[in-house]
């Protein structure tokens, strides 16, 4: 029950913040947190255990760190610009976990939906790596559940593919600061040409 709670109140910060360091700090919890329930499935093999070990420290220490480096070049990215008050972002982060309550697959399901939530409810574009880490997360922990079976190289390439497009996405954000530092994705309808 206690570890459901963790993984509740990990998914529902990610969606009622407004400060990058404390929505990142939610998405390492949700990522260690599905670690541990995918950890019977990976001790099976050596080589499930070595994959999962590196996708486990890609996931919960390597993005992240790379992440708050650019929160440290970057003030203006430390606030997320969420599109709704917090009372609705209270409501739907309560609404989302009706679903996570009960079983695996559930906090699989609650994970993803606040992931794409994430992607919904704030406007800056860290918030949108941020959820896409976390709706990867939810994918992994969905993945394990439903198929645990699954080759270990299905598991290692959809965590290279998020830590990738995590890469690409900051550097694509670092570019952005240049012509709006509140890193906004509204004003990315400016840049069509």
């Amino acid at each position: 029950m206690t570890f459901t709670l963790v993984i509740l109140v990990a998914g529902g910060l990610l969606l009622v913040t407004s400060r990058t360091a404390i929505a990142l700090g939610a998405y390492v919890v949700l990522a260690a947190a599905a670690s541990t329930l995918i950890v019977p499935a990976a001790t099976g093999s050596a080589l499930a255990l070595a994959v999962f070990s590196v996708t486990t420290v890609m996931k919960v220490l390597i993005a992240p760190l790379v992440m708050l480096w650019f929160l440290r070049a970057q003030p203006a990215a430390r606030t997320l610009r969420p599109s709704l008050s917090v009372a609705l972002r209270l409501l739907l982060a309560i609404g989302f976990a009706v679903v996570g309550i009960g079983t695996p697959l559930g906090l699989g399901l609650f994970i993803l939906v606040c992931g794409v939530g994430m992607l919904v409810v704030h406007r800056n574009l860290m918030a949108h790596l941020i959820g896409l880490l976390a709706l990867g997360t939810g994918v992994t922990l969905c993945g394990a559940v439903l198929a645990p079976g699954l080759p270990e190289s299905v598991e290692l390439g959809g965590t290279f593919d998020a830590l990738v497009g995590t890469f690409i996405g900051l550097g694509l954000i670092r570019a952005f600061a240049a012509h709006d530092p509140l890193l906004d994705v509204e004003s990315l309808k400016r840049l069509r040409g």
